[in-house]
């Protein structure tokens, strides 16, 4: 019993480490979404995919220790500084979320104007002069 709880608190502690990563990619997120480097931004975006996927087959090992032992105080103090983590990298994703919001909302106004300016207007002249009239 001792090893499946020993397993279980160095799987918690892989979790805590996933979450933290995930967080430190939300951030590099955050400047590359700053510096308009959108390229850069996909790249880390598709890196977060990554560690979401380490997470899902770690939860799946956890889960049924997790129901076991979630009366242990080192369990849950494990699982209370996870979702901490988990917290705080909600909030990074939803700021940065707002934040490319607004950016394609500004780019969308940018566009609509830019076709309204660049619309032909119907009091035009036409292009081409008749000049043997």
């Amino acid at each position: 019993m001792l090893d499946r709880k020993r397993d279980l608190l160095e799987n918690l502690e892989l979790l805590k480490k996933c979450y933290l990563n995930l967080i430190i990619l939300k951030q590099h997120e955050q400047d590359a979404c700053d510096h308009g480097s959108y390229e850069i931004l996909h790249e880390l975006a598709e890196n977060e995919r990554v560690f979401i996927e380490d997470i899902k087959g770690i939860m799946k090992i956890v889960v049924p220790d997790l129901l076991y032992y979630r009366a242990d105080s080192e369990v849950r103090r494990k699982v209370d500084e996870i979702e901490c983590l988990q917290t705080s990298m909600v909030r990074k994703s939803l700021t940065l979320r707002q934040e490319l919001e607004g950016m394609i909302e500004i780019t969308r106004k940018n566009l609509e104007n830019l076709r309204v300016f660049t619309k032909p207007s119907s009091h035009q002249h036409p292009a081409l002069v008749n000049l043997r009239a």
